[in-house]
C-alpha cells in the first residue's frame, strides 16, 4: 500500500514537471492521476459555509493549476486561465512564460471534469477568458488575445493579438483583466490600476488611445477601445440589467455610474467622478476569517496600513449573481473573494437613490470561510446549472513580492503550491426546484428558450450567439418575448437584442417606456442615448421618462438628454434638477449636458416649482459656477446681479454666489484685476454686494445654523476684500470652532492672498490650540503661496512653528523653490531634518525597540501626532491616509521603519502629486480621480481638491508619500516608544 501511494505521488510531481517545463504539450491528461486525495478530503473539511448549502471539488491538480479565471463554452466545456508564473520571479528576473489556458471536459456527464488538453501555452499571465464566435478572448498584458481550435484538437490553432498596449511594467497583480460583455455589445475590462497606450494590430491606421488607471471596452467586431468610468483592479461584474460595478483590494463592491465621454460633453464641469462605493470600504470592510491568517502586510515591513486583518485587503473576483442554483435569497447579491484571508463575502444589494448600498446577511461569519491558510479563493462565475462556480489559486503565500519590502522577502515562500489548484460548485443542498437537463443553443429556439431561463449563464450564453450571429430570423421570436416574457431580465435581453439587430421602431420603445419594470424603463432610456439626435421621436421618449416615478430612470434619462441640445431636453433637464438636485449624481448628469445651453437652462430651471431648497441651492451653486468657467463675463455678472436683487431664500442665492465666484476666480480675464472675484463681478450693485455680505460674515459666526450651512457662508468670505472679512475669518480659527469651519477659514485666508491673513495663521495665540488636521491645512496654506512662506520663515525663527512640524513634501517644494532666496533659507531651517539617511536614523533607533514603553501615553501621541491623515481604532482621524487599525500584527521594527523611512516602499495610491497652477497657486496629494476635463486630489487634511486641466501650469508625481518623515525629531524618544507600543495593541 505504501508502495502504491508513493508510486502515485510520483507519477503526479513528474506529470507537473512535465506540464510546467513542456512548452506545447498537445496530450490529454485524463483524471487517471489526481490530487491527494486525503488533501482534498482535508480541504473540503476546513469549508465553513453558509446553512442550507454544499460545495463539491469539480477538478484540483493536475487537472487544473493555478487557475485565476474561468468560462464555460456553449458547449459546456470549461476554459480555465492558469497563472503559472505569479508572482514575479523575487529575484527580479524576467517572468517564465509557463501560462496557460487549459480545456476541461467532463467526458462521463458527472458533473466533474476528467480530461485536460493544452489550449493554449507559452504565455505570461493570463488572467481573464470570454468565449467569442468558437474562440476566446484572453487578457494578458500588453496583450488582449483571441484564440481559437478550427480543427477540434482541443488545441488553439488560431492565434490572434487584437489589442495591445496595456501596461505590464508593474506587478503581475495591476494589469488588465476581466473580459466581460455588456448589453451594449462592448467587451469591458477592468485596468488593473494600471494604464496604457492600446492599438490594434488589425488596424495598424488607427491613432494610439492612451489612458491612466480607467476601466475601459472595446468592440470585438471592429476592435475600437475606449476608456470608461471606473477603477477596477482584479474584478468586474454587470447584473441582469446591464449596470456595471468593480473592485479593488479595499473596495468590495463599486458602481460605475457615469462615463468619461458624458463628463467631457462639458468642458467646463470640474467633477471627475465616474463611480460609487457601493459597499463599506477599507477600516469598515470588515470579514470575519476563521483561519487565523493574517496579511503579509501585517507582520512584514511593507506599506503601513496596506493591509488589515480583518478587513478587506485582497478583495477581487467579484460576481453579481443571478443564477437559480442557490437560493431566491441570493439572486442579485453580490459575491466578493477576499483570498488573503481565506473567504468568499456575501453582501444584499439594495437600491439607494440612482445606484446600490449594500449589507452584510449575518453578523460574525461568512459565506464561505475556511480554516485552511492556503485556500486562495480569486474568481466567481455563474454556470450552466445555475449554480456558483470558485476558484481556488491555493497557494501558501497570495502577496506578490513587490509588496514586501527586499529585506524581507526571503522570509517568506513564494513556491509552494504552484503546482496546487481546484475549482469547486456552490449550490442548494435540497433544491426546491426540480433539476433541469443543461439547455442547447443550436437552434433559434433553443436560443429564445435560454433567453427565459431563470439562470443568468443561459441567458447570458443565449445573448452572445444571437449577438455573434445577428440572425435576422431572430426578429420576431424577440419581439414576442419583449412582450409577453414574464422575467424582466428576459425582457431586457430581447430589447437590447432588437437594437443590435436594427429591428427597434417608435412604437416598441414607446410601449417598452411603459412598462410596469423600472428596470425596462432604464433600458429604453439607455438606448435612446445610443440612438441619432434625429432619430424619430427619440426626445419626446426621453422627456417623458424625465418624469418617470423611478430616479434611475430619471437618472439615465438626464444622461440621455445632455445629447439633445433642443430646448424641450433642456427644460426636461430642469424638471429633472428640481426634483432630484440634491442627488451628487443626477445633479452632474444634469450638468455634463448643459455647457452650450447655460441661459437656457438657468430659465428654465429658475421656472421650476420646488420645494427642495436644498436641490435648489446645490444646482445653482453648480450652474453658477459652470457661468463661472465658461460664461461670457457680461453673463456672469448678470447673475450676480439679478442674485443680489432677488429677495428669496439665503440659500441658494449665497450658493449661486459662491459658484460664480469659484469659477470667475480661475479665469484669465479675472487675473488681471485688482479686485476681489465678487467685486469683479458686482456690476455696479457694491453696495447690494456689501450688505449681503455682511450677512454672510453673521451666519458664518452663528452657532443657530448648521455646520454645513456656515461652511459655506465661510467659504465665500474667501472671495471678498480681506479687510471686510479678516475678522470673521480670525474669530473661526478659535479651537472651539469646529474643524471644517476651521479649515475652511484657512481656505478663505488662502484665497484672499494677504500677508496680514497669514500672520493670523501662525499668531503665537492660536498656533498651538490647532488639531492635527488644522495644522496640516495651515501649513499646506503658507508653503503653496509665495506671499505666506516668509510669514512662515518669520514663524520658524521666533519658535512659534517647529520645523518638524513641515511634512517631508513642503520641506522638499521650499527646499527646491524656484526662488532661490526662498530655497537658501529653506535649507537653513530644515538642515537638522535633511542631514544624513534616514536608514541611518532608523538603525540607530532601532535600538531603543528593547526599553519599556507605555501603551496608554502612546493613544495621546497618536492623536497629537499621527490623526490628521490616519485613524486607529478608537480614535477617528482624517483619511488622507490608511486606516491603521490593523497594524498591530507588524512588528515593531515595521512600525517603525515607516515612521522614521514613510518612502521606503509608497503604494501607488498614495503617492504625492503636485499640482501648480495658472493663478500661481499650488495644491498636492494623491489622485483620487481624473477626466480629460478635470483632476481630483485628495489632500493632506482630508479634503478634496478639483483642478480644470486648463488650470495646470505644472504638475509633477516625485513618488513620495504624503507621510511626514522626521517625525522622529517632533517627539521625544519615550513617545516614539509609547507610539508604536499602542499601534502594537500593547496592554
Amino acid at each position: 500500500m505504501k508502495n502504491y501511494f508513493f508510486h502515485i505521488a510520483l507519477t503526479v510531481f513528474l506529470i507537473s514537471l512535465i506540464s510546467v517545463n513542456r512548452p506545447h504539450p498537445s496530450k490529454i491528461i485524463s483524471d487517471r492521476v489526481t490530487a491527494d486525495s486525503t488533501r482534498l478530503k482535508a480541504a473540503l473539511q476546513s469549508f465553513r459555509l453558509e446553512e442550507g448549502l454544499s460545495i463539491e471539488l469539480i477538478a484540483a491538480e493536475p487537472l487544473v493549476i493555478d487557475p485565476v479565471a474561468f468560462a464555460f463554452d456553449e458547449k459546456n466545456q470549461l476554459f480555465v486561465a492558469e497563472d503559472r508564473g505569479y508572482p514575479d520571479p523575487i529575484d527580479g528576473s524576467m517572468a517564465p512564460t509557463i501560462g496557460r489556458i487549459a480545456l476541461l471536459k467532463d467526458t462521463d456527464q458527472d458533473g466533474k471534469f476528467d480530461t485536460r488538453t493544452e489550449f493554449v501555452t507559452g504565455l505570461s499571465y493570463p488572467n481573464g477568458i470570454l468565449p467569442w464566435k468558437g474562440g476566446i478572448f484572453v487578457t494578458c498584458a500588453p496583450h488582449i488575445y483571441y484564440f481559437k481550435d478550427t480543427n477540434n484538437d482541443g488545441i488553439a490553432d488560431i492565434k490572434e493579438i487584437v489589442l495591445t498596449g496595456f501596461n505590464s511594467d508593474k506587478t503581475a497583480q495591476i494589469r488588465v483583466s476581466h473580459p466581460t460583455l455588456g448589453l451594449d455589445g462592448w467587451i469591458y475590462v477592468t485596468s488593473g490600476l494600471n494604464s496604457g497606450k492600446i492599438t490594434s494590430p488589425k488596424y495598424p491606421e488607427r491613432a494610439p488611445v492612451s489612458f491612466t488607471t480607467a476601466d475601459g471596452r472595446f468592440n470585438p467586431e471592429t476592435f475600437e477601445f475606449q476608456p470608461t468610468g471606473g477603477r477596477s483592479q482584479f474584478g468586474l461584474a454587470f447584473d441582469s440589467f446591464g449596470r456595471r460595478f468593480g473592485t479593488s483590494n479595499r473596495h468590495p463592491v463599486m458602481q460605475m455610474m457615469i462615463e468619461p465621454w458624458q463628463l467631457q460633453r462639458n468642458t467646463a464641469l470640474q467633477f471627475t467622478e465616474t463611480y460609487q462605493n457601493v459597499s463599506a470600504v477599507e477600516a469598515n470592510a470588515k470579514v470575519f476569517p476563521v483561519s487565523g491568517a493574517v496579511t503579509t502586510a501585517e507582520f512584514i515591513p511593507s506599506l503601513m496600513g496596506k493591509g488589515h486583518t480583518g478587513t478587506f485587503t485582497s478583495a477581487c473576483g467579484l460576481l453579481i449573481y443571478n443564477g437559480d442554483g442557490l437560493t431566491n435569497g441570493h439572486k442579485g447579491n453580490a459575491f466578493i473573494c477576499e483570498p488573503a484571508q481565506n473567504l468568499v463575502q456575501r453582501q444584499i444589494m439594495q437600491p439607494k437613490g440612482v445606484g446600490f448600498t449594500s449589507t452584510l446577511p449575518y453578523e460574525n461569519k461568512e459565506f464561505l470561510a475556511s480554516t485552511d491558510e492556503w485556500f486562495r479563493p480569486v474568481f466567481l462565475q455563474h454556470g450552466p446549472d445555475g449554480a456558483l462556480y470558485l476558484a481556488d489559486m491555493y497557494r501558501k503565500v497570495i502577496d506578490h513580492p513587490a509588496y514586501v519590502p527586499e529585506e524581507s522577502r526571503h522570509l517568506l515562500d513564494f513556491e509552494s503550491g504552484k503546482a496546487d489548484g481546484r475549482i469547486y460548485r456552490i449550490s442548494e443542498t435540497n433544491p426546491s426546484r426540480s433539476s433541469t437537463s443543461p439547455l442547447t443553443f443550436h437552434t433559434n429556439d433553443d436560443l429564445a428558450a435560454a433567453l427565459q431561463s431563470g439562470n443568468e449563464w443561459n441567458r447570458q450564453t443565449a445573448f452572445r450567439k444571437i449577438l455573434e450571429s445577428k440572425d435576422q430570423k431572430m426578429v420576431s421570436l424577440l419581439t414576442s418575448l419583449l412582450r409577453e416574457a414574464p422575467l424582466a431580465e428576459t425582457r431586457t435581453d430581447a430589447l437590447w437584442l432588437l437594437h443590435h439587430l436594427n429591428a427597434l421602431d417608435h412604437s416598441i420603445l414607446q410601449n417598452a417606456l411603459t412598462d410596469n419594470s423600472p428596470e425596462i424603463r432604464e433600458q429604453v432610456v439607455r438606448i435612446c442615448g445610443l440612438l441619432p439626435e434625429n432619430h424619430t421621436s427619440t426626445t419626446a421618449l426621453l422627456i417623458k421618462a424625465a418624469e418617470d416615478k423611478s430616479v434611475k430612470v430619471q437618472y439615465y434619462a438626464a444622461l440621455a438628454l445632455g445629447n439633445h441640445p433642443d430646448q424641450p431636453s433642456v427644460n426636461a433637464l430642469a424638471k429633472i434638477a428640481g426634483q432630484n438636485g440634491d442627488d451628487t449624481w443626477i445633479r452632474n448628469a444634469v450638468m455634463s449636458g448643459i455647457g452650450n445651453k447655460l441661459p437656457e437652462f438657468l430659465k428654465a430651471f429658475q421656472g421650476q416649482k420646488t420645494n427642495k431648497a436644498m436641490a435648489n441651492a446645490m444646482v445653482m451653486q453648480d450652474l453658477g459656477q459652470l457661468f463661472g468657467n465658461a460664461a461670457p463675463v457680461e453673463d456672469c455678472r448678470q447673475l450676480m446681479v439679478n442674485t443680489l436683487s432677488n429677495k428669496g431664500n439665503y440659500n441658494w442665492r449665497s450658493s449661486t454666489l459662491l459658484g460664480l465666484a469659484e469659477g470667475i476666480s480661475k479665469r484669465s480675464e479675472f487675473r488681471g484685476s485688482d479686485l476681489s472675484p465678487l467685486l469683479y463681478l458686482a456690476g455696479g450693485q457694491e453696495k447690494q454686494l456689501n450688505d449681503f455680505m455682511k450677512e454672510v460674515s453673521n451666519r458664518a459666526l452663528s452657532t443657530r445654523l448648521s455646520v454645513n450651512e456656515r461652511k459655506n457662508a465661510v467659504a465665500l468670505l474667501g472671495y471678498h476684500q480681506f479687510d471686510q472679512v479678516k475678522q470673521t475669518l480670525a474669530a473661526l480659527m478659535d479651537n472651539q470652532q469646529a474643524a471644517d469651519l476651521q479649515v475652511e477659514a484657512v481656505m478663505a485666508l488662502k484665497r484672499l492672498n494677504a500677508s496680514e491673513g497669514a500672520a493670523i495663521l501662525t499668531s503665537g495665540k492660536i498656533w498651538p490650540g490647532y488639531t492635527p488636521r488644522v495644522k496640516n491645512a495651515v501649513i499646506a496654506s503658507l508653503v503653496s503661496n509665495n506671499n505666506f512662506i516668509q510669514v512662515l520663515f518669520n514663524a520658524i525663527e521666533k519658535g512659534t512653528i517647529q520645523p518638524a512640524e513641515i511634512s517631508s513634501t513642503d520641506r522638499n517644494r521650499l527646499l527646491k523653490h524656484k526662488e532661490q532666496v526662498i530655497a537658501d533659507k529653506a535649507a537653513t531651517y530644515f538642515s537638522a531634518l535633511e542631514s544624513g539617511g534616514r536608514m541611518k536614523v532608523y538603525q540607530d533607533f532601532k535600538g531603543l525597540l528593547k526599553n519599556p514603553a507605555v501603551a496608554a501615553n502612546g493613544k495621546e501621541v497618536f492623536t497629537s501626532y499621527c490623526s490628521a491623515c490616519h485613524s486607529y481604532s478608537p480614535v477617528k482621524g482624517g483619511n488622507a491616509g490608511p486606516d491603521l487599525s490593523g497594524i498591530r500584527n507588524q512588528p515593531a521594527e515595521a512600525i517603525l521603519l515607516h515612521i522614521i523611512v514613510p518612502n521606503y516602499e509608497v503604494y501607488p495610491a498614495y503617492q504625492t502629486i503636485n499640482i501648480e497652477t495658472n493663478d500661481g497657486n499650488t495644491v498636492s496629494g494623491w489622485l483620487l480621480a481624473e477626466t480629460d476635463n478635470s483632476i481630483t486630489l485628495r489632500t493632506a487634511f482630508s479634503t478634496e481638491a478639483s483642478v480644470l486641466r486648463k488650470n495646470i501650469k505644472q504638475l509633477s508625481n516625485p513618488g513620495i508619500s504624503l507621510m511626514p518623515d522626521g517625525l522622529e525629531q517632533a517627539m521625544s524618544k519615550q513617545d516614539l516608544l509609547d507610539l508604536i507600543a499602542f499601534l502594537k495593541g500593547a496592554q
